[in-house]
C-alpha cells in the first residue's frame, strides 16, 4: 500500500495527506479529551451529591 502510495503521489499531495492526517488525529484526541473530562465531572457531581445525602 505504502509503494502504490508513493508511486502514486506526488510529494506536495504526500505532505498535505500527512497534514491532513495528523490535523484529523490532533481533532480526534482533544475530542476524546473533552468527553472525558466532561464525564469525570459528571461523576464528581454525582459523588458529591451522593456524600451531601
Amino acid at each position: 500500500m505504502v509503494s502504490r502510495i508513493r508511486r502514486t503521489l506526488t510529494v506536495q499531495q504526500r505532505a498535505a495527506a500527512f497534514e491532513h492526517t495528523s490535523k484529523v488525529a490532533v481533532e480526534t484526541a482533544e475530542e476524546e479529551r473533552r468527553l472525558r473530562d466532561e464525564k469525570n465531572d459528571r461523576l464528581r457531581k454525582l459523588r458529591l451529591a451522593s456524600t451531601k445525602s
